[in-house]
């Protein structure tokens, strides 16, 4: 029984930092605001009578509805006194019952009886134990809202201090009694999962109805409609308007959140007074809409970073405007603050693009360090002049920076299956550090995960099966990744020790995977912590401008690297100026849970 409750304990904790108990405890949010879910839970309160009655005496007869429950005069209350539902009429009744919002809970009560009744006495018991700890935890965060809103209004809500009576039980003690035979363990431990599988599919679906109103109300405040709106904003308003929303999603002050609109800013002036149009006149391969431009959040420790990268544009832009404007900026990014162009000067003539066929020419990306340091770097394309001089170009170029040695553990160990792998970005950093950096990505084109499992198994800070278990969370267990975009690795090398990579980075492009962004949010769930689950959640829903539902690409890359002992995930956030892409329609919307050997892979410092 030791076991199980160890288990059960976890399992109460993970949820307790879910994404949507973090939501019930962020002060940020008004107390009326975080229980804007309530009229989604109206069948679960209607019901737990008949929960109830399944769990202790499931040969009873099935209860009446929501009259049977003693919660339900008190929960009818607290909607009315939160202004979240008026029973007027015996329709609006039946709306809080059986209307759509409240499908999924009502859908998740029936597998509960269904579940309990098929039960062996024995087996109940645990449901009813692993129902009240998530009860605990639910609990406890309604409690902080109710004293909250008691502070704001001066009213009282019912509800919190009726479902609070009844769990006083002592959870452990109770658990403690019971005698449950080591044969019957496995069984438990299934039964837990069970119960937390089913509440978080409840606590996600009741997160996204709040997130959605939010977006609604924000919404319904606009007098034009959304694409009219953002097609009449310049590429500079609509550019720290989205960074702005980012920004305040992941926790940034005012200062902070001005450091990067104002790179942003200064990174875009020579275009950034265009407007942006109803349809992007370049093809830009920054994102699948063609926005020039693209914002990411990386998660480590306690705080995100936020990052953008740009696309330089013209009047009209092409591959050969886009470097000349590149450059342009790289002198201005010198001259404003310094930054080094030692490195790019000596080998931009090897990527000034040549190939008509080339995706891009010159990119540059900046990004805000949690110590409010700031890093710019460019992107050049090692195709520019044709993907037959890719490597030649590559190899030059590292061998002119002094990373000769580089070039041989690529091809040696990340580009050993030949044209499947190809190199896709050059990277440098233009700060001036003492040690210089380089990165190489590695387009890997149908790769098993055993391929890309073994390419990192050579990073310096491997740990075994994280590769692949990222992979297949992200992108699912198929035999071979065939989507249109590439998975990608990514080196990174110093030239103090250009031998071996410092790190290597796994990118995956879950936008071609997932049937669309709240699958996206789903799949992530695997490889995420809860609280930083629930940052990503919500810089999500501040950037969207539609249902998470209606498409899929606002979530572009999910990538993973391991530095420092720590795991560090980064999402790229397509800000989609010019349309979405439609969902797909999968016939399962099963995650892909991977068998992790490690129990701390993926597991984020707090």
């Amino acid at each position: 029984m030791k076991r199980v409750m160890q288990h059960l304990a976890e399992q109460q904790q993970t949820f307790a930092v879910s994404p949507f108990v973090t939501f019930l405890l962020d002060a940020s949010f008004s107390p009326q605001d975080r229980l804007r879910f309530l009229p989604c839970v109206a069948p679960l309160v209607s019901g737990s009578t008949e929960l109830a009655a399944s769990l202790l005496d499931p040969d009873a007869p099935a209860q009446q509805p929501h009259t049977e429950s003693p919660y339900w005069a008190p929960f009818l209350k607290d909607l009315q006194l939160l202004d979240l539902h008026s029973i007027s009429d015996f329709n609006s009744m039946l709306q809080l019952l059986w209307g759509e919002d409240c499908g999924p809970v009502r859908e998740v009560l029936y597998d509960f009886i269904a579940l309990a009744r098929s039960a062996s006495p024995m087996r109940r018991q645990i449901l009813l134990i692993a129902l009240k700890a998530v009860g605990h935890v639910s609990v406890m965060a309604l409690d902080q809202i109710a004293r909250e809103f008691e502070a704001c209004t001066r009213k009282h809500l019912v509800c919190p201090q009726a479902l609070r009576t009844q769990l006083e039980m002592d959870l452990w003690s109770f658990a403690a009694e019971l005698d449950l035979m080591p044969e019957m363990e496995q069984q438990a431990l299934a039964d837990i999962d069970t119960v937390f599988s089913l509440t978080n599919e409840v606590a996600d679906h009741l997160l996204e109805y709040v997130m959605r109103w939010f977006a609604d109300q924000e919404k319904a405040s606009e007098p034009v409609a959304m694409a009219g709106m953002i097609s009449a904003m310049t590429f500079q308003e609509f550019g720290t308007s989205r960074i702005e929303a980012l920004c305040k999603a992941a926790g940034f002050t005012s200062v902070d959140t001005q450091k990067v609109q104002c790179y942003f800013t200064f990174m875009t002036q020579s275009w950034g007074s265009r407007r942006v149009g109803e349809a992007s006149p370049w093809k830009s391969d920054i994102s699948d809409d063609h926005t020039p431009f693209e914002l990411s959040i990386a998660l480590e420790g306690s705080r995100p970073e936020i990052r953008f990268l740009i696309e330089a544009q013209n009047t009209p832009t092409t591959l050969q405007s886009s470097w000349d404007d590149g450059i342009a900026l790289n002198e201005r990014l010198n001259q404003k603050f310094g930054l080094s162009l030692d490195h790019f000067n000596r080998v931009k003539e090897l990527f000034e693009p040549r190939n008509p066929q080339a995706r891009f020419s010159l990119w540059h990306a900046f990004c805000l360090k949690p110590d409010g340091r700031a890093e710019v770097k460019v992107y050049l394309n090692p195709q520019a002049q044709g993907p037959e001089h890719a490597n030649a170009i590559v190899e030059e170029a590292l061998h002119r920076l002094g990373f000769a040695n580089a070039w041989r553990f690529l091809t040696q160990v990340v580009m050993r299956r030949g044209v499947q792998d190809q190199v896709l970005y050059f990277s440098l950093d233009m700060g001036g550090q003492d040690v210089s950096r380089v990165k190489i990505y590695v387009s890997h084109r149908d790769a098993t995960p055993q391929d890309i499992e073994y390419a990192l198994s050579h990073a310096r800070e491997y740990s075994e099966g994280e590769a692949r278990a990222f992979c297949e969370a992200i992108q699912g267990d198929n035999d071979r990744f065939s989507a249109p975009r590439a998975t990608l690795t990514c080196w990174a090398f110093t030239s103090d020790d250009d031998a071996r990579p410092y790190s290597a980075t796994l990118h995956c492009p879950i936008r071609c995977y997932a049937d669309n962004d709240r699958d996206a949010l789903r799949r992530i769930r695997a490889v995420l912590s809860p609280k930083s689950h629930a940052v990503l959640d919500r810089c999500v829903w501040a950037l969207a401008n539609r249902p998470l539902e209606a498409g899929v690409g606002l979530i572009q890359w999910a990538s993973m690297r391991r530095e420092g002992g720590r795991v560090r995930t980064t999402f790229y956030l397509a800000t989609e100026a010019y349309g979405t892409e439609e969902p797909r329609k999968s016939v399962s919307h099963r995650v892909h849970v991977p068998d992790v050997l490690n129990a701390e892979i993926f597991q984020l410092s707090a």
